[in-house]
């Protein structure tokens, strides 16, 4: 009796824990619906609503997972943080001291934080990066060499021409290489996707700055080839999954979350586990700024029924950009009247 009601806790215990971490349906017993060419059915809208950074704080060293009491404690404290950004903002509110730098506080305030972490195979991973260990980016130099680092050492400054600076902040690509790769902590357009199929084509539509890539399955990749914004992208069906591997990134797709060259390839593997959960990995390698070939996961969540993408418009590259410049030429000629 008394190990019968011993293994009858134990057994409710497993079941009350493995609720609260909301383990998705099991790949390997999870039957995926096939579309009407017989492949596996990813279609629809998908988002990236966790708060996992793409690299592990350095404070955490190996720790690659967060327990249920500290997933509590950060989620606590981002919904505190969210709530008091939602505050307005004092009338007799000082104005920045002279000469002080203008945060994008107001972008922060409006977009909102996302304030939840979404488990992956059930953990609840400290950082979307799962290799290297520690769960940072392995670069070869503490100041990776990519195409704005080669440009600094001709002698170029981040403000000589437009192509100096970001793609995103020209209104040219998303916050990274791909939708996905890389993750702000706002919430906003950049996290959602949506997935259309037919026969030989893949379509993974960013909202972010309405980008679509194209993905052809079975074939192979333009040769010669030539760099665009995000690549040349094949794809190809392992079981359930849709493997993309993607390569010819223009240079200027280097960003501060993850540095890049022409070199860098990336295979995504989307792998849907439940009706409305898919794991999406990268596998990102890069032999002139990376040491060792970077791998991380996520869990994307499919959007509620009715929701839906919208085109997105950015404007920085139409207001912010020309001013950013003009402002450089200012302190240019007011320096030459010092000398």
């Amino acid at each position: 009796m008394y190990i019968q009601r011993k293994l009858k806790v134990c057994l409710i215990y497993f079941c009350v824990i493995h609720a609260k971490v909301g383990y998705p349906q099991s790949a390997a017993i999870y039957e995926v619906p096939l579309t009407e060419f017989g492949h596996p059915d990813l279609q629809g809208v998908w988002t990236d609503q966790t708060m996992t950074p793409l690299e592990r704080p350095v404070s955490l060293g190996l720790k690659s997972q967060y327990t249920l009491l500290e997933i509590e404690e950060l989620e606590g404290a981002r919904q505190v943080a969210t709530e008091k950004a939602r505050q307005p903002l004092p009338v007799d509110r000082r104005p920045p001291p002279s000469g002080g730098i203008i945060t994008q506080q107001s972008d922060v305030n409006f977009n909102g934080l996302v304030s939840k972490f979404v488990p992956v195979f059930g953990e609840y991973l400290t950082s979307r990066i799962v290799q290297p260990e520690d769960g940072r980016l392995p670069y070869l130099e503490e100041n990776p060499q990519d195409i704005f680092a080669l440009r600094e050492k001709a002698g170029f400054t981040r403000f000589d021409g437009p192509e100096n600076r970001p793609a995103n902040e020209r209104c040219l690509g998303v916050p990274g290489q791909l939708p996905l790769i890389v993750q702000l902590p706002l919430d906003g357009p950049w996290r959602n996707i949506q997935i259309i199929q037919n026969e030989k084509y893949v379509v993974i539509y960013g909202e972010y700055h309405t980008s679509s890539r194209i993905v052809r399955l079975n074939g192979d990749h333009f040769e010669p080839s030539f760099p665009k914004f995000f690549g040349d992208s094949i794809g190809y069906w392992e079981g359930d999954t849709l493997v993309v591997h993607t390569k010819s990134f223009r240079q200027d797709q280097s960003n501060r979350r993850l540095r890049s060259s022409q070199s860098l390839e990336v295979v995504e593997r989307y792998t849907p586990v439940s009706d409305n959960e898919m794991v999406l990995e990268f596998e990102i390698s890069d032999p002139d700024i990376l040491s060792e070939k970077v791998k991380s996961r996520i869990t994307l969540e499919r959007m509620p029924e009715g929701q839906r993408l919208y085109e997105s418009g950015c404007h920085e590259g139409n207001y912010s950009l020309p001013s950013i410049l003009a402002g450089a030429r200012r302190q240019e000629i007011e320096a030459s009247l010092t000398r």
